[in-house]
């Protein structure tokens, strides 16, 4: 799973003696009198702010997790639908549907598997390598006129078709320059493939041809992680004490979430201002034990 960020079992266990914690202290609380209540406060703060920060982090990759597992089903089903493929062509196209667009250094099983196998594709298997390969063109990870020649002629046929046949349609193609159009329909009808491949270099042709032909499934788990960005994009500010678009400014405690436990020396707290209140120390033997063996709040 190359990309994707794992679930923590550190995030999971400090997590777990994170919650345990606060529960312990919130009992402590209850059971002490109000002049020492402030005293935990500031642990209590930072215990909650520390938490929310976890739980976001772990949901996150929960979610990127079960959206890698949707692609990828989805993409099996696309894979197994080309049934005039082989299994090892089956596996091969596979691999292209996991690329959102190609490069130079996949032109040569690009090149093997046009020569050999592109033929036996369906229309929309044929599509989802087109969007691929023009996305790559869009993305200036090299020109049409620098792809494998195999490749070259077959995206040239499926022009044709996409711009002629109305069992395909235009598409995106209704954007292009009827000059453009007519420029390679001509060539490529008079069998100039060369002088055709040319005209698919213009800038109308990377700008329009072949967009958005990813299917459902995948296009639908790919909308998913970018939403789930934004949440994680959300637990990232809480982290850092930056206050959320449209909120309003971070509070002290939640600036010092990554405080360590260690540093709250319960213990060593007095109230200056209170005469004479009952010390952490009176309270009920044990109450606090939970506290000095608390996992520390910082780290992510």
């Amino acid at each position: 799973m190359a990309g994707i960020e794992r679930i923590s079992e550190v995030d999971r266990m400090e997590q777990a003696g994170l919650e345990r914690a606060v529960a312990d202290i919130e009992r402590v609380v209850l059971a002490s009198p109000p002049g020492t209540r402030p005293l935990f406060n500031g642990f209590l703060l930072n215990a909650k702010a520390r938490l929310g920060v976890l739980e976001k982090k772990i949901q996150d990759a929960e979610r990127e997790e079960r959206n890698h597992a949707t692609n990828e089903a989805a993409i099996v089903e696309l894979a197994q639908k080309e049934t005039a493929l082989s299994a090892q062509e089956k596996e091969t196209y596979g691999g292209f549907l996991r690329r959102e667009f190609f490069t130079k250094k996949d032109f040569t099983k690009l090149d093997e598997f046009y020569t050999h196998s592109w033929e036996r594709l369906s229309q929309s298997g044929k599509d989802q390598m087109s969007h691929r390969i023009w996305e790559g063109i869009r993305r200036d990870e090299y020109k049409f006129a620098e792809l494998p020649k195999s490749v070259q002629e077959k995206e040239a046929k499926q022009a044709y078709k996409r711009l002629t046949e109305s069992a395909v349609g235009i598409g995106n193609g209704s954007e292009i320059p009827d000059k453009d159009r007519q420029d390679f329909i001509r060539a490529y009808e008079a069998g100039k493939r060369d002088e055709a491949e040319k005209v698919l270099n213009r800038e109308s042709f990377k700008r329009n041809f072949f967009l958005g032909t990813e299917s459902k499934p995948v296009k639908s788990a790919q909308v998913q992680t970018g939403r789930d960005g934004e949440g994680k994009a959300a637990g990232e500010q809480i982290a850092t004490g930056a206050a959320p678009s449209g909120s309003g400014p971070p509070s002290q405690g939640a600036g010092r979430a990554k405080q360590s436990v260690q540093d709250v020396n319960l213990e060593g707290f007095k109230l200056a201002d209170a005469p004479g209140p009952p010390s952490v120390a009176s309270m009920p033997q044990g109450a606090l034990a939970p506290v000095k063996s608390l996992p520390s709040l910082g780290g992510g």
